[in-house]
């Protein structure tokens, strides 16, 4: 989920990790992202089927990222479900 990045610099600040410690981290870390996503950007985009089927990639992009949160989201609905059936039958 993209949005724990938001929460590094916090988790560091917490876990005591010196400044220059999170600062070659944080280099290393975005540097190694931009070329992984550049680097398999451009040999993935170049297969054939991936260029004619790209609205399918694209979709599968999406699902693949929204998948943890609708994971956790029926996880949590689940466990709700069940302990209030639990609660029920205990009474």
């Amino acid at each position: 989920m993209p949005f724990i990045r938001t929460f590094a610099p916090f988790v560091a600040g917490v876990g005591a990790m010196t400044y220059p410690k999170f600062i070659l981290y944080n280099v290393i870390g975005g540097i190694a992202w931009v070329n992984i996503f550049l680097l398999g950007g451009y040999f993935f985009g170049n297969i054939p089927a991936v260029k004619r089927n790209f609205t399918i990639v694209i979709a599968a992009i999406i699902i693949i990222s929204v998948m943890p949160g609708f994971i956790a989201y029926l996880r949590h609905k689940f466990m709700t479900r069940n302990t209030a059936t639990s609660e029920l039958k205990a009474d």
